[in-house]
């Protein structure tokens, strides 16, 4: 149960930072809110400039768009999982998901030479997030 509840704050950590993205993006947040930890704060400039392009949009939309609609959907299977109404494995697979989207994602990153500490830490939270989910399932 510990696993999935964990993943679930991940998620809602995920979540929050793809709202701090898309709300910068569109003009509706300031890059320094106070809530997001300094380490983690975007450079409007540099960070937004990769949503115009191939690796920053999906079917027209910003990746954080998606961001918005996954992590709440990914936070509830987690807590239908460890209440055991949901298979494991579907966490799991979706953690793997988004960990392979995140590899092609810092490669647009690396091959455009931007640092976007947002997206590195989104990044991150899915690879932890798989990291337990991985664990739980082979437990």
């Amino acid at each position: 149960m510990i696993p999935y509840l964990s993943g679930a704050l991940l998620a809602l950590t995920g979540g929050a930072f793809s709202f701090y993205f898309h709300g910068v993006y569109s003009g509706k947040l300031s890059a320094g809110e106070w809530w997001i930890p300094t380490f983690c704060r975007m450079d409007a400039e540099s960070c937004t400039s990769i949503v115009d392009t191939p690796f920053g949009r999906l079917f027209g939309q910003p990746n954080s768009f998606y961001g918005l609609w996954f992590f709440p959907v990914y936070f509830l299977t987690l807590l239908f999982t460890a209440h055991g109404h949901v298979d494991p494995l579907i966490p799991l697979a979706l953690a793997l998901i988004t960990v392979l989207a995140g590899m092609y994602l810092t490669y647009g990153l690396f091959r455009l030479r931007v640092v976007c500490p947002v997206c590195l830490s989104v990044h991150s939270v899915n690879l932890l997030n798989f990291m337990i989910q991985l664990w739980a399932y082979t437990s």
